[in-house]
C-alpha cells in the first residue's frame, strides 16, 4: 500500500509522515513547499500548480491520501486549486483523510456534534478566508466522494515528532522563561488536541475502513486561559504569570465563544487516548 501526505513538512503533517515512515513497511511519500524540508525523502511540490501536481500524483498513484496542507489566509486558494486538483484524480478506491477545524461552526453555541450544521463567515471577517475554505472543502468532499474521513480539530498544541511546538505554546514558553506575564482569554471555550494524538488517530485511519466525519480531542473543554495555565504547570513554569486577558475583541463578531466539540464518536473507531 502507498500513502501520500500532502503538507508533510508542516506542523501536523510532519508528525504523521515521521510516524508512518518509522512504523510501517508500506511505501510512504510526502510533499513540501517551503525550504527547508523538515524531513528526509520529501518531494518539493506546489499543490496549486495543476501540471506538476498531476504529474506527481500519476507517478505515485497512492492508495491513501492525507491532506495536511494548511495555509491560514491562503486556505481558499488551497481549496479552490490544490484540493480540487486532488479530487479530480481520486478514484473510489482511494481513501482521503482531510484535516478540518472547529472554525466550520459560526452559528449557535458549542459543544458541537458531527451532525450539526456548518456555516460560513461574512466575507469581510478577519478569519473568513480560512473558515469559509474549510466549510467549502468539507461540502465538496462530502458531495463528491464516498471514501473519505474528515477530522475536525480545535486548537492543536504540543511538540510534534520533529521537535516543533505550536505557535501559542511557543509564545507562552518564551514569556515564562523570562518571568514575563502573558494573558489569554477566559471566555473562549475550545476542545484542545495534542498534535501527536491527532497524528495517532490519522495513522489508525490509514489502516482501517472507517469513513465519515469525526471530531477529535479530549472530552474536556477549556478556555484558553485555563488551558494555558495548565500548560505552564506542565512545563515547570510559574502559572501565576498566566493572566486573564481582555474579553472584547473585534474578531469575536460572528464566531461563537464556545466552539468546543463533542468527541465521543471518534472513540467508537479509535483506540487513541486523548491527553
Amino acid at each position: 500500500m502507498k500513502v501520500c501526505i500532502f503538507g508533510a513538512s508542516g506542523y501536523v503533517g510532519s508528525s504523521v509522515y515521521v510516524r508512518l515512515r518509522s512504523a510501517s513497511s508500506d511505501d510512504v511519500v510526502g510533499t513540501y513547499l517551503d525550504e527547508p524540508a523538515m524531513s528526509e525523502g520529501l518531494y518539493k511540490l506546489d499543490v496549486n500548480e495543476p501540471e506538476s501536481f498531476s504529474n506527481f500524483y500519476k507517478e505515485e498513484n497512492p492508495d491513501v491520501v492525507i491532506w495536511a496542507v494548511m495555509s491560514g489566509p491562503n486556505e481558499h486558494k488551497l481549496t479552490d486549486q490544490g484540493l480540487m486538483h486532488l479530487i479530480t484524480h481520486l478514484t473510489p478506491e482511494t481513501k482521503l483523510i482531510y484535516i478540518s477545524s472547529d472554525f466550520v461552526f459560526s452559528d449557535g453555541k458549542g459543544p458541537y456534534r458531527e451532525e450539526d450544521r456548518t456555516s460560513a463567515l461574512p466575507e469581510d471577517h478577519t478569519f473568513s478566508n480560512y473558515a469559509n475554505a474549510k466549510v467549502k472543502a468539507e461540502h465538496f468532499i462530502e458531495n463528491e466522494l464516498s471514501n473519505f474521513v474528515i477530522l475536525r480539530a480545535g486548537p492543536i498544541y504540543g511538540e510534534n515528532r520533529i521537535g516543533k511546538l505550536d505557535e501559542r505554546t511557543d509564545r507562552l514558553s518564551y514569556h515564562l522563561r523570562s518571568d514575563r506575564k502573558i494573558d489569554f482569554r477566559n471566555d473562549l471555550t475550545r476542545s484542545f488536541v495534542h498534535v501527536e494524538d491527532l497524528a495517532a488517530v490519522i495513522e489508525e485511519l490509514v489502516y482501517n475502513d472507517v469513513t465519515g466525519v469525526y471530531h477529535v480531542g479530549s472530552e474536556r473543554r477549556q478556555s484558553f486561559y485555563t488551558f494555558m495555565k495548565s500548560m505552564a504547570k506542565q512545563m515547570g513554569y510559574d502559572d501565576q504569570l498566566v493572566e486573564k486577558g481582555s474579553e472584547e475583541e473585534k474578531v469575536d463578531a460572528e464566531i461563537p465563544k464556545d466552539t468546543s466539540l463533542i468527541t465521543k464518536k471518534i472513540k467508537e473507531v479509535s483506540d487513541v487516548t486523548f491527553r
